[in-house]
């Protein structure tokens, strides 16, 4: 017999956005049963979530996955990045999800009841809810500021085209003081020649607000009460589901048995994700290294083999093997909560933020784009549990400075104290009795009856 409810999710497939959603529907899966779940994103995008081998094991026998086309054209190259095919499968998907649902809905035996997107795939879903007639709900999986942002696009644009100071904060917004111009993305611009992809985002914040329902990838007691009094008069109904957590990694590059051999808060642990768009330039990644060998600061680093043998000074692995180790991949949950980890220099992409935070680790932050200039703003200015690199760009003297005072000064040690603050408050708000599982099971409750 067919599920009487059947919820079709259209996921954005780049950066940790699949497995982020992914994360959450699996939980959802598991908690309503009775729920048939259809996942709906590239097949490159399913495959890496999804073994394809390993995937009947891995699922809940209520999920179903279904690759959808990309957009790219036939024989494309890789050459031009994830903005390009971020741009392309955008352009494609209204097309490719709603003939993804058609297929789902023909295996499942029953109609679409609800569609769930991952936010940034809002203008889409937005309108495919629209053709099958049914309630939609947005999942926000990056930071509130950032959705703030979103939501007062017109006005931060007006702002910009008026403004002479880059530095000008954006008092305007609630609970935005303390972010500047200069954090704001560059697509919210009404700037000429803007991919369809960047031109969404004009358009996002006020789309979005149609949803039946927005869950944020976010705890609410993280963030001040003027930010969250203004998104809740924004949406019918908004839910903080706090962060899924990753199941433990295996250790298969030895990182947590060399982690065990260091000292207490000694050890820069290095990761800027797995994408090209999130790597520093090979300048950078230069200076990083020149930095770590002049302080002899014992190191963990993770870093893709292409970047290692190209950017890397010569000798450097040689002469810095007994001071530290690099390897392609880090079991990062496991690493950032280990006794050994002093300092996460990253790139400020939120999930890694609360990853730092849970393990009570203060930061180094060098954001790339997107929406990590805003969050390295609230990790310095607002939590006061990191810093960011003089410039925002990593030079041997700036890095040098960086580890000097969060790994061996007073100010480091306020961090310190502030983010293990920060851990105990996430504790409690991830616990049974937590905004996060009461807003969770909240949305079971929706998906189950609507």
């Amino acid at each position: 017999m067919p599920s009487e409810k059947h919820v079709a999710v259209c996921n954005f497939p780049f950066s940790s956005h699949p497995r982020t959603v992914a994360k959450l529907v699996c939980k959802l899966a598991e908690t309503a049963p009775t729920v048939r779940f259809s996942f709906l994103s590239t097949a490159k995008s399913n495959d890496s979530i999804f073994p394809p081998l390993s995937r009947a094991a891995l699922l809940p026998s209520n999920l179903r996955v279904y690759d959808v086309g990309d957009g790219l054209p036939a024989g494309y190259d890789k050459v031009t990045g994830d903005r390009v095919e971020a741009d392309l499968f955008i352009r494609a998907a209204p097309v490719n999800f709603l003939a993804g649902v058609d297929i789902a809905v023909r295996d499942a035996g029953s109609k679409v009841s609800l569609l769930l997107s991952d936010g940034l795939v809002s203008l889409v879903a937005c309108e495919l809810a629209e053709k099958l007639h049914v309630p939609w709900v947005a999942f926000w999986t990056g930071a509130p500021y950032a959705l703030s942002m979103l939501i007062h696009a017109d006005l931060i644009v007006q702002l910009r085209q008026n403004a002479t100071d880059e530095e000008k904060t954006l008092d305007m917004i609630p609970g935005l003081s303390v972010v500047r111009l200069v954090d704001v993305p560059a697509n919210i611009s009404k700037a000429q020649g803007m991919s369809k992809f960047s031109r969404m985002f004009l358009d996002l914040g006020n789309v979005i607000r149609g949803a039946t329902a927005v869950v944020m990838n976010s705890f609410v007691e993280m963030y001040p009460e003027p930010l969250m009094a203004d998104l809740k008069s924004k949406f019918s109904i908004l839910l903080f589901l706090g962060m899924r957590p990753n199941p433990p990694a295996s250790d298969n590059t030895g990182c947590l048995t060399w982690l065990d051999l260091q000292g207490p808060q000694t050890v820069v642990y290095i990761s800027f994700g797995s994408g090209a768009l999130t790597s520093p330039t090979p300048d950078e990644i230069t200076a990083l290294a020149e930095a770590l060998e002049s302080t002899r600061t014992p190191f963990l680093w993770s870093l893709n083999d292409q970047l290692k043998a190209t950017c890397l000074p010569g000798g450097f692995e040689e002469r810095t093997s007994s001071q530290g180790r690099i390897v392609p991949w880090a079991p990062q949950r496991e690493v950032l909560s280990h006794q050994a980890c002093g300092a996460f220099v990253m790139q400020c992409g939120h999930s890694s933020v609360f990853e730092s935070v849970a393990g009570g680790v203060p930061m180094i932050c060098r954001p790339m784009g997107a929406d990590q200039m805003l969050t390295a703003r609230v990790v310095e200015e607002v939590w006061g549990i990191g810093i960011g690199v003089e410039g925002r760009v990593i030079t041997k003297s700036g890095l040098v400075k960086a580890l000097e005072m969060v790994l061996r000064s007073e100010e480091g040690k306020e961090m310190r104290k502030k983010v293990g603050e920060f851990r105990q408050r996430l504790l409690v708000a991830a616990g049974p009795e937590g905004r996060a599982e009461a807003d969770f099971k909240a949305l079971v409750e929706l998906i189950s009856t609507l």
